[in-house]
């Protein structure tokens, strides 16, 4: 057999269990290096946008936020193939990685050696040995001494399959003997495929915050005309439906700005407008409930605008409460009502078939596809990547989160005097 240059233990995170056909997708990957000794010698790893729902995020931990800058499979598919070279595949379950891979290389037009007998399995391995109990990862790198790690990143579990590879390699080489299968795949005689198309991406951190979207427009100097801002105002409006702007939101309240030729100091100005309609329309009935300015100081927030400004705007519209004509509904966000259709998409933290139980005890429907009757799309990830949430996006259909649904389905279910609940009661957190 040929000699091989090493190892190159894989991973992925994908969007699911591959149940047949092309339904899941690879929404992580990474690929570590081990010499014929077992000694790590390099990694690489990356975010990939799998143009679709994450499936079980509660699992991977992978947000759309990040997946969606990533770059797609394709995009890296040379980069990939590049640390695979001369090399034996080797993962834990090897046959789900195999599977995944095959599936989006041949996406690609791409012909592969993915196969369950083509690449070294370290979960095999264990079983051979008897090392441990059980055999997922986390249980054969504690039977072995390998560190824990932060378990279901691409990264993190390619590096600790890497170590216990090294373990077998050193302690129970017999267990990881080659087969010509696997040397042969080693050297598969792959396509051209360019590299470096697309630079990696990596999770944000713990905590990380996304900057306030105002922070990536550039001042202008005021203008003479007033800026038609009518449109910007109205995609405002659908953001702030679940008193939450959303990284995907922001984004498009930014392209927008730009389209329509408004700086950072405009933008401030309709921003505090906006406040101004919201505080105009709280005093329409010459009451400010603690539930409404908890709802203004939320807004404000989003808005990057100072709290002391809000009440500072409430006590100027004091004196014109009894003459203003109410906003149009803003505040308190988004109202359900009998018959409103909504959009379910991405995996929720409650039952499907509960919510949809909950929703029609409501009279409010949930329906498989976006239309531009939808009354809102309730996504699992605000950032979602769905065809779902496309869709809406494209429809000018709000996006909100699962919380803010269930929180207003919540409501709904409780005895009320009026006859529409509105979301602002999950501003109680």
């Amino acid at each position: 057999m040929k000699a091989v240059h090493g190892y190159a233990v894989i991973d992925t995170e994908t969007t699911g269990i591959l149940t047949g056909g092309w339904q899941h997708r690879i929404a992580e990957i990474a690929v570590v290096h081990v010499s014929p000794d077992g000694t790590i010698t390099g990694e690489w790893s990356t975010l990939v946008n799998p143009e679709r729902d994450l499936g079980p995020q509660n699992v991977h931990g992978i947000r759309a936020v990040d997946a969606r800058r990533a770059p797609l499979f394709g995009e890296v598919a040379g980069d990939l193939v590049a640390r695979l070279r001369g090399r034996v595949a080797v993962a834990h379950n090897w046959s789900f990685d195999a599977r995944h891979l095959r599936s989006e290389f041949e996406r690609l037009g791409i012909e592969t050696p993915f196969e369950s007998s083509s690449g070294l399995c370290t979960m095999r391995a264990a079983g051979r040995i008897r090392l441990g109990s059980r055999r997922s990862l986390a249980d054969c790198c504690a039977a072995a001494g390998v560190p824990e790690r932060s378990w279901h990143s691409a990264r993190d579990d390619a590096l600790a399959a890497a170590e216990l590879l090294g373990y077998f390699i050193r302690c129970a080489p017999d267990a990881v003997t080659l087969t010509e299968a696997q040397v042969g795949a080693a050297f598969w005689d792959w396509p051209r495929i360019p590299v470096g198309t697309a630079a990696a991406v990596r999770r944000s951190e713990p905590g990380h915050v996304e900057p306030h979207f105002l922070a990536r427009l550039v001042e202008r100097m005021p203008r003479d005309e007033e800026p038609v801002a009518d449109a910007y105002l109205a995609m405002l409006d659908a953001a702030l439906l679940d008193r939450d702007i959303s990284s995907t939101e922001g984004d498009m309240l930014v392209d927008l700005a730009h389209d329509l030729g408004l700086g950072r100091n405009e933008l401030v100005a309709l921003h505090l407008s906006y406040m101004r309609d919201l505080a105009r329309e709280a005093w329409a009935d010459e009451v400010v409930t603690d539930e409404e300015r908890h709802d203004l100081l939320t807004v404000a927030t989003l808005l990057a605008l100072d709290h002391v400004v809000v009440d500072q705007i409430l006590d100027e519209e004091r004196a014109a409460a009894s003459s203003a004509a109410p906003s149009g509904g803003r505040l308190g966000g988004l109202a359900l009502r009998p018959g409103d259709k909504v959009v379910l998409t991405g995996s929720m933290a409650r039952g499907r078939e509960e919510i949809i139980a909950q929703a029609a005890a409501a009279g409010v429907r949930v329906i498989g596809s976006v239309s531009r009757q939808t009354r809102v799309v309730v996504a699992a990830d605000p950032d979602s990547l769905s065809g779902k949430a496309r869709k809406a996006r494209e429809l000018g259909v709000p996006v909100v989160s699962e919380e803010a649904f269930l929180t207003v389905l919540d409501r709904l279910a409780e005895p009320v005097s009026a006859p529409v609940v509105t979301i602002d009661d999950l501003l109680d957190r």
